[in-house]
């Protein structure tokens, strides 16, 4: 198979073409290349740019835009799929993550215009193909691309109608299914182009497959001792006047009860036996009957991404074109299923943490059975028990959440519904002079929508003392004390109770299994879990706008190997976001668990007035923070200029610069050199050096308080507080980036054939990186160091306990603060390499292809935070990564496919290779010995060390295409042929939702029919 000439120019000098892509059989005769400012062919550049083709892709089983970013090489862990423990809000959205660096360092293009992040608005079927740079390209297109840059370019001229179809079968799925159509039509001078896309993802339980549905002994990291079978703290009289007395359970275990708001210690009871707590699939804990809340979410959620997009492209003139583009998507999501409620980190005591936290008095009409199912009722000092308070506790989870169910689950679900915007026009042409000009204003608009039900934990604490639901109205008669005091009044004139014992719920709805605890009658009312629940709804609005001018042409200055080009530009950039939360315990009215006609206010907990909240303004809910809205804008200017050198027939350099402002006074320069040799006509060098920035991000602002949630390892993989304060003294991160490679094309060992290798080293180091200083996780490693808690440490303050410190006593603490700031930077590194062999066949033609990226180098520098230096530097590489949530970085990934065609038929068979990683939290330097590790691994008893050491990803692919009379094109596609189930994963879903695929084999269906 020969080449025609120009491609073999772009093959040798410029592109990296992955495995199997075909190339198009047009002849191009200009275009602008990714990462440049100058007109010309690829064969004029020396950056390492990816080419996919839309007929390549087709030829790929058409994959989705998830399904094509997971398989590039240069990518890290994507998100996209439903992860709720990672951003559920980013279900079907799509963001590229080149060099594993991070989404916000790789810069989104479409048509050579920014777009939004999430790349869910780009139409597939107008596609005409997508550039991959893999170098950075801060001076060609300003911040966000540090690592690369993904240009999603359309079609420009089509006449005739198309539409297309699949079906993707997949076990224990209603499968998933796409259809699109494309319309175009015009004159000698003018085309327009339309299209309409729709997809559909359909919901995939955890029950469904194996690996997400494990006994506690194999994967403890999805079950919680935070749960409504609990351990009761039978108490005395109440206190005239609450104060913040603790008396530990047990001295040095640190859980501290609160003896001086719910009165002395009289008993100690479990609300559930060995055989109950089995009964609706739970495991015995030390003072709970822990629940697996992995059954309540789904792996794939039901999703639909809706497109549509409008091209009209104009030659105004001989020397002048117009564009105008138009694209919207919507990506909706109508239950992205969670756990039946929330845990506990926070509650209505005057003490902070997660333990003993409500308090249930005995006049409670649920109270009888439960102290007689307990054996509470046969305490010798029965007579003076007053009430119980929860050691560990939610309100809902072994019984599910009836009130919210939907379909086979029953969670308190979140709805997510993001809409986007893309609107781009300019001109572009040639003026009188020979000198070039693309004019463009470019506006993106996005309107996320996304709730998070919380319960508001006053509320349920006032259904406790009987004093719940919508049309509660009693008088409150004791002012000494947080809540509704007036026992006559209680569970009367509309107010209801809330049953907080084992017998509120019938079973275990997921698995089917019954509650010998329950009582008929005794489930709380829809009305009431409604009210005690807020959606925690809020809406973000993006409004981006981008003014370009690049101009380009020759300087008349001729060198041995031709004319010097330049190119100069100006960008202007307006960016607009706000925040809309409605909700009044959302946005911050509410700072404290209780109302503020309690007199509840943020005090730090050393002022004599201190009655239960902290000076943070932790707010109303049990287990999330608030989020006060913002309103916040940027403004950024910019001018650049490249010039293109070249300095022999066979040697082009080029340079460039960059300068830009943005607002707050920050700014920025950067600078970048390349350079390409052809030695030979077979063989060609290529390098480049340069710099690259990331400007603070819109949402940066500083001094702002952002109250979450961390996964700790220290806490057994708990979910609890994590406070995040922005520094005032944020400058923009910078980065230096280097490549340098080798190209050689030649014929290969028949006549007729093509081989090609394509091999590059690439170099990253980001310094002053934004993000966090030092992670929480960290943060706690280091106060409880081997397991036990060191009041002494610099960071202890930054810890808040369940009550006071106590050395050396377990890890008991229901939040930590950091900081977000410059923090330490990143080094990576690593080798492209592509190997392509083609050749005559029979009647056709057979092709081999080798995609691969081997990471070398994957290293954080040292964190330190308040003069504290956590580490010497952190070694990524080969690790899933804890910080805030777990980052795969793999040293492999590789793509081989084998490609044969002949007359309408094609065959493809790829094989996806990741290479394993292990989970860092349990290298052996983390312990102290290997029993501190051994017992690490422990769960219920038994060592088990599942997930930890992470497996190989491979998987086969088999794709066949038939064109078929009547403009008509059959594919159809099996994935993963030998079934093989994703690397398991000490994840709550079991496996890694950014890297592995958990779908099992599926079978795929296309066709496609053009008018």
């Amino acid at each position: 198979m020969k080449l025609n000439p120009i491609y073999r120019g772009i093959l040798c000098c410029t592109l990296a073409i992955p495995a199997g892509t075909a190339l198009a059989q047009e002849a191009i005769e200009e275009i602008v290349v990714t990462g440049s400012l100058i007109k010309g062919t690829p064969e004029d550049a020396a950056l390492p740019v990816e080419v996919h083709t839309a007929a390549d892709m087709n030829m790929s089983g058409a994959p989705s835009a998830l399904e094509f970013a997971k398989t590039l090489t240069s990518q890290g862990p994507v998100d996209g799929e439903a992860y709720y423990f990672g951003g559920a809000e980013d279900t079907g959205n799509v963001q590229f993550n080149l060099r594993g660096l991070g989404s916000d360092k790789t810069l989104s293009l479409f048509n050579g215009r920014r777009v939004n992040q999430n790349t869910s608005i780009i139409p597939s079927i107008a596609l005409q193909r997508v550039e991959v740079l893999k170098d950075g390209a801060a001076v060609t297109y300003g911040a966000d691309a540090t690592g690369g840059v993904v240009n999603f370019i359309t079609r420009d001229f089509y006449e005739g109608f198309e539409v297309d179809a699949s079906y993707k079968y997949i076990d224990g799925s209603d499968g998933d299914y796409s259809t699109s159509i494309m319309g175009g039509f015009g004159g000698d001078d003018t085309n327009i182009i339309w299209a309409a896309e729709w997809e559909h993802r359909s919901e995939l339980d955890t029950t469904d497959r194996d690996f997400s549905h494990t006994p506690y002994t194999t994967n403890p990291v999805p079950w919680s001792s935070l749960t409504n079978l609990s351990s009761w703290v039978a108490h005395g009289p109440l206190p005239t006047v609450p104060t913040t007395e603790t008396r530990e359970l047990i001295p040095g275990s640190g859980l501290n009860l609160n003896t001086g708001e719910f009165g002395p210690m009289y008993g100690f009871v479990r609300d559930y036996t060995t055989e109950s707590c089995e009964a609706v699939g739970g495991v015995e804990g030390k003072v709970s009957c822990m629940y697996n809340y992995a059954p309540y979410y789904n792996i794939v959620e039901d999703n639909d991404i809706y497109r549509l997009y409008g091209q009209v492209t104009s030659a105004v003139s001989d020397s002048m074109d117009f564009h105008l583009r138009l694209a919207f998507s919507r990506v909706h999501t109508p239950a992205a299923e969670g756990s039946p409620s929330q845990p506990v980190i926070r509650g209505t005591a005057l003490n902070e943490g997660y333990v003993t936290q409500f308090y249930v008095p005995r006049t409670n009409p649920y109270w009888g059975a439960f102290a007689d199912r307990t054996g509470l009722s046969s305490n010798p000092y029965y007579a003076g028990i007053q009430g119980a308070s929860a050691l560990l506790y939610r309100g809902f989870a072994h019984g599910g959440n009836p009130t919210f169910a939907q379909g086979n689950n029953s969670s308190a679900a979140r709805e997510i519904d993001n809409k986007y915007w893309h609107l781009s026009t300019g001109l572009d042409g040639t003026f009188e002079n020979g000198v070039g000009y693309d004019f463009g204003i470019t506006y993106n608009h996005a309107t996320l929508w996304n709730d998070d039900p919380d319960i508001i934990a006053y509320r349920l604490q006032e259904a406790m003392n009987g004093f719940g639901g919508p049309n509660c109205n009693a008088q409150d008669l004791d002012p000494n004390r947080f809540g509704t005091q007036n026992a006559a009044a209680a569970g009367q004139n509309g107010c209801m109770w809330f049953n907080p014992f084992a017998s509120n719920f019938t079973g275990q709805p997921i698995l089917g299994l019954d509650n010998p605890s329950y009582i008929d009658g005794a489930e709380n009312s829809a009305e009431l879990v409604n009210w005690l629940f807020d959606p925690r709804a809020e809406e973000t609005i993006d409004d981006d706008i981008t003014v370009d001018l690049v101009l380009n042409g020759g300087t008349g200055l001729e060198l041995p190997g031709g004319e010097v080009a330049w190119g100069a530009g100006l960008q202007w950039r307006k960016r607009h976001r706000r925040e809309v939360v409605e909700s009044d315990f959302y946005n911050g009215a509410q700072p404290c668990v209780w109302p503020n006609r309690y007199g509840q206010v943020p005090r730090s907990p050393s002022d004599p007035e201190y009655n239960g909240c902290t000076p943070d303004e932790p707010g109303p809910f049990q287990f999330f923070g608030t989020n006060p809205p913002d309103r916040n804008s940027q403004d950024q200017k910019s001018a650049f200029a490249e010039f293109n050198f070249p300095v022999l027939d066979n040697v082009v350099m080029t340079a460039a610069a960059r300068y830009e402002e943005f607002s707050g006074g920050l700014d920025a320069t950067v600078y970048k050199v390349s350079g390409k040799w052809d030695i030979s006509y077979n063989l060609s060098l290529r390098g480049s050096y340069g710099t690259n920035y990331q400007a603070p991000g819109i949402t940066v602002t500083p001094g702002e308080v952002n109250n979450g949630v961390s996964n700790y390892s220290v806490a057994d993989g708990s979910w609890l507080g994590s406070t995040t304060v922005t520094r005032s003294d944020i400058e923009p991160e910078t980065a230096t980036v280097w490549s340098t490679g080798l190209i050689w094309q030649s014929e290969g060992f028949t006549s007729g054939s093509d081989f090609r290798v394509i091999l590059d080293y690439y170099d990253i180091q980001t310094e002053d990186e934004l993000g966090l200083l030092a992670s929480t996780n960290d943060i706690a490693a280091a106060v409880f160091a081997d397991g036990k808690t060191n009041c002494d440490h610099p960071l202890a303050n930054r810890v808040t306990f369940n009550g006071a410190c106590v050395n050396g006593a377990d890890p008991n603490f229901a939040s930590i603060t950091t900081d977000y700031g410059n923090g330490p930077g990143q080094h990576t590194s690593g080798v492209d390499l592509q190997i392509n062999y083609g050749f005559p066949f029979l009647k056709g033609d057979l092709d081999f292809g080798l995609t691969a990226t081997r990471v070398l180098e994957d290293e954080n520098d040292p964190a330190e935070i308040d003069g504290y230096q956590l580490d010497s530097g952190d070694d990524r590489l080969g690790d899933l990564n804890y910080e805030t949530i777990a980052f795969a970085s793999s040293e492999w990934r590789a793509n081989f496919s084998t490609n044969y065609s002949q007359d309408i038929h094609n065959f493809r068979l790829v094989l996806n290779y990741i290479s394993g990683v292990d989970d860092e939290r349990y290298d052996a330097e983390n312990f102290a010995s290997e029993q501190a590790r051994t017992a690490a691994l422990t769960a219920g008893g038994v060592y088990t060390d599942w997930g930890v050491k992470g497996d190989d990803w491979l998987v086969a692919d088999f794709h066949y295409n038939v064109e078929l009379p009547w403009d008509t094109t059959i594919s159809a596609s099996i994935q993963n042929l030998t079934d093989e189930d994703p690397p398991e994963s000490r994840q709550e879903l079991g496996y890694d939702p950014r890297v592995g695929n958990p779908l099992g084999r599926t079978f795929e269906l296309g066709f496609t029919k053009r008018f």
